[in-house]
């Protein structure tokens, strides 16, 4: 049954609630996918506590256009899902590449990161990034190897150093007991 215009209103309403204010949006074609994909990669998205939605065209538009995201959905055909997430930008997009590869549906049309319309070239690069907290550990480590570095240094001139007074001690030992 058709939805009505208030029905279809509504929608759009709710849908640019849910687009309002948000990091990530990724359009993805689902052309093709089989009922276990689409439940595995639903199980998938709500354990990375991201949005998948699949949208009328005219609706998802309307309703992007409506909260600034028009450059997102033009040119949409076909059936189309948004992808939508407020943290991490990489969780979605490696979910999204990882089900590409492997089904070849979904597929990533383009997306919307933090202010930017990206491609589906570049979310495919975006997916190949490490974690958040990789790259944190990454950052730290980059931070400690130049004071372990510089403490080793240290420790090292203080056991040289040790060493020479012990030797010098010997020498002075030896030449007044000679």
């Amino acid at each position: 049954m058709p939805l009505t215009r208030d029905q279809k209103e509504a929608r759009v309403d709710e849908l640019a609630k849910q687009l309002d204010g948000r990091k990530v949006v990724i359009l993805s074609d689902f052309t093709g996918m089989d009922v276990e994909t689409a439940t595995e990669i639903r199980s998938r998205f709500r354990e990375a506590a991201v949005e998948y939605r699949v949208v009328k065209n005219t609706l998802a538009k309307r309703a992007a256009e409506r909260v600034g995201l028009g450059g997102l959905v033009e040119n949409m055909s076909g059936p189309n899902a948004l992808v939508i997430s407020d943290d991490d930008p990489v969780a979605p997009a490696r979910i999204l590449a990882e089900f590409e590869k492997k089904k070849s549906t979904p597929k990533i049309t383009r997306g919307w990161i933090e202010a930017s319309i990206m491609t589906a070239a570049e979310i495919r690069r975006l997916a190949g990034l490490p974690t958040r907290e990789v790259l944190l550990a990454q950052i730290a480590a980059g931070f400690q190897a130049p004071v372990s570095g510089f403490a080793r240094l240290l420790n090292e001139l203080l056991r040289k150093l040790v060493s020479t007074l012990d030797e010098v001690g010997k020498q002075k030992g030896a030449e007044s007991g000679a």
